[in-house]
C-alpha cells in the first residue's frame, strides 16, 4: 500500500482559523497514542523506515512506513489488532516472508529483528475530516499533541493532507489553496523523524546530500526530466525544512543551496525536453537562488577579508547584513510564493508530457550543442576589463560545468578527460572571478577609508588575474574540444 500525503507547519497566528476551517461539527476528533521500535543503533531510522502500534480510539493498528520515490508517497502497511485490554506486544510475524514489508525490514535489519525495542511514544489529538475537491477526497488531519521519550518532550502542531481518492495533482492544488490562506510551510521531517531526534539529544537530523541521477534511455527525454527533479527536490526538501524550522546547521544551508542551482541549472538547459516546462519557474529559482547565494558571499567575505577592513563601519556593516541576509532567507524559505513553487515542482515530477516524445539522446545532443555555441559566442564578444560580459561568460561556463557530465553521458562520449580538464580549469577560474568581483562590488558600496582602498585594490589586480585565466582556460576548452560536430 502506498500513502499519498502531505504535511504542513502551521504558523502560531493562523492556528485558530485552520481549525475553526474544519468546523468542528464536521470533524472527528480521535486520540492517537503511538509507540515507536527501533534497534538501539537506529537501523530503522537510517533506512527511511518507522515502525510504530498505535491506539486509534479503541483499536490497536501496527504500521510499518518506508520512503518513497518523493515526499509525497510513502509505503505504508497496517495490521489492525482489534480492541484490546492492554498494549500488544510487537508483532513481527504478520510480514510474510517476500512480502515487501519483510524485504523493507530485512534489508535494514538484516537478521537482528530480535533488537527492536521501544524508542519513544506519541501523544496525539487529531481533528480531522474529509474534504471533497474537484475529483478527489482529502482527509485533512489537525495533529496537536507531543513527540515523548523518557526524559524529554517536543510539542506537535502540523496539519496533513492525505489523499483517499483522486489524482496527486489535484491533492498538490488543494495544499496550495491552503497554504495561501493561513500561510502554511511544507516540512517533510515526520514524528519519527522527531522522535529520534529526541532521542539522541539533538535538534536536526544530518543535511541531505545529493544522489546521482540515473538516466533511463529507453524513456522519452520529459520522463528522464521529470525524475530528475523529482530527485532534485529529494535533496531540496529536507535541507528547505531545517531552515524553516531555525534548526539549520550551515551544512544544510549548503546543501540546500546546491539544491537550489541543479534545479536552477535543470530547468533552464532542459527546458526543451517536456512541454509542461514554465517559464515563470526559471525566474522564480533565479531570485531565490540570488537570496543564498548573497548569504554565502557575505559569509565568505567575512571569513577571508574581515582581517583586512581596518574601517570598524565597514566591518560593522557587513555583519548587520549577514544578519540580515539570514534572516532574509528563513523567512522567503517558506514564505507562501515559495510553498507554491516546491508544490508546482513537485506536481511537474509526477507530470507526464502530453507532448510526442522527445528521443534522450537526440535532446541530449541538441543541448550541448546550444550551450557550446552560446560559450563559443559568449567568449568572441567578451575581454580581460570588460566586466559584465566576464560575468555572462562564467555563467556560461557554470552552466556546462552542470550540465557537461551529464549530457555526454547520455550518448556515450568516450575520452573525456582532456574536455573535462579545461572545463574544470575554466570552472575553477570563474569561481575565483565571481567572488572576487562581487567583494570589490561591496566594497565599493560602503563608506571608503585609506585601509579599505588597499583591500579594493588588492581585490581589483586578483579580479584581473582571474579574468585572464577565465579568458584562458575557455579558450583552451574550446580549442581542445572535439566531440561535437
Amino acid at each position: 500500500m502506498v500513502e499519498v500525503e502531505l504535511k504542513f507547519q502551521i504558523p502560531t497566528a493562523r492556528r485558530q482559523a485552520l481549525l475553526k476551517a474544519l468546523d468542528p461539527k464536521k470533524s472527528e476528533k480521535i486520540q492517537l497514542q503511538a509507540k515507536y521500535f527501533d534497534t538501539p543503533d537506529r537501523k530503522l531510522s537510517q533506512s527511511g523506515a518507522a515502525l510504530r502500534q498505535r491506539l486509534e480510539g479503541t483499536r490497536w493498528i501496527q504500521t510499518l512506513k518506508a520512503a518513497g520515490k518523493s515526499h509525497i508517497e510513502r509505503f505504508e502497511h497496517n495490521h489492525d489488532f482489534g480492541e484490546l485490554s492492554e498494549a500488544p506486544t510487537l508483532d513481527l510475524s504478520i510480514y510474510s516472508a517476500g512480502s515487501e514489508a519483510y524485504q523493507i525490514l530485512q534489508s535494514a535489519l538484516g537478521n537482528d529483528f530480535e533488537q527492536l525495542q521501544l524508542q519513544f511514544e506519541t501523544d496525539i489529538a487529531r481533528t480531522l475530516r474529509v474534504i471533497e475537491y474537484e475529483d478527489a477526497e482529502i482527509e485533512v488531519s489537525l495533529d496537536v499533541g507531543a513527540v515523548r521519550t523518557l526524559s524529554n518532550e517536543q510539542e506537535i502542531h502540523e496539519v496533513e493532507f492525505e489523499l483517499k481518492k483522486g489524482s496527486i495533482q489535484t491533492l498538490l492544488s488543494f495544499s496550495a489553496e491552503w497554504v495561501k490562506k493561513y500561510q502554511l510551510w511544507l516540512d517533510v521531517r515526520s514524528k519519527a523523524e522527531f522522535g529520534n531526534l529526541l532521542v539522541l539529544g539533538q535538534q536536526v537530523s544530518p543535511a541531505t546530500y545529493a544522489k546521482e541521477f540515473q538516466f533511463s534511455k529507453k524513456d522519452a527525454a520529459s520522463k528522464n526530466l521529470s525524475g530528475l527533479i523529482a530527485q532534485q527536490m529529494q535533496h531540496f526538501l529536507p535541507n528547505i525544512a531545517a531552515i524553516s524550522a531555525q534548526v539549520a546547521e550551515q551544512e544544510h544551508i549548503d546543501q540546500a543551496q546546491i539544491a537550489l542551482d541543479y534545479l536552477y541549472l535543470s530547468i533552464l538547459l532542459f527546458k526543451d525536453w517536456h512541454s509542461q516546462v514554465s517559464d515563470k519557474w526559471f525566474y522564480q529559482l533565479a531570485a531565490f537562488k540570488q537570496q543564498f547565494e548573497n548569504l554565502k558571499h557575505l559569509q565568505h567575505m567575512k571569513a577571508t577579508l574581515g582581517a583586512f577592513l581596518q574601517n570598524p563601519t565597514t566591518a560593522t556593516n557587513l555583519e548587520k547584513d549577514i544578519l540580515y541576509a539570514q534572516e532574509k532567507l528563513v523567512n522567503l524559505v517558506k514564505s507562501t510564493l515559495n510553498v507554491h513553487h516546491y508544490l508546482e515542482l513537485l506536481i511537474f515530477s509526477l507530470t507526464d508530457d502530453s507532448a510526442p516524445a522527445q528521443d534522450l539522446k537526440t535532446a541530449a545532443q541538441t543541448t550541448l550543442q546550444q550551450q557550446y555555441k552560446a560559450l563559443y559566442d559568449q567568449m568572441n564578444q567578451t575581454e580581460q576589463h570588460d566586466f559584465e560580459n566576464l560575468d555572462l561568460l562564467a555563467a556560461r561556463i557554470h552552466e556546462l560545468k552542470f550540465s557537461f557530465p551529464i549530457l555526454t553521458n547520455i550518448y556515450d562520449v568516450k575520452n573525456l578527460q582532456k574536455y573535462s580538464k579545461a572545463l574544470n580549469d575554466a570552472h575553477l577560474a570563474a569561481q575565483e572571478y565571481q567572488t572576487l568581483a562581487s567583494s570589490a562590488a561591496y566594497i565599493q558600496q560602503t563608506e571608503l577609508e585609506a585601509s579599505d582602498w588597499f583591500v579594493l585594490g588588492w581585490l581589483t589586480a586578483k579580479q584581473e588575474v582571474y579574468a585572464e585565466r577565465l579568458l584562458e582556460a575557455t579558450e583552451q576548452f574550446l580549442v581542445s574540444r572535439k566531440l561535437i560536430k
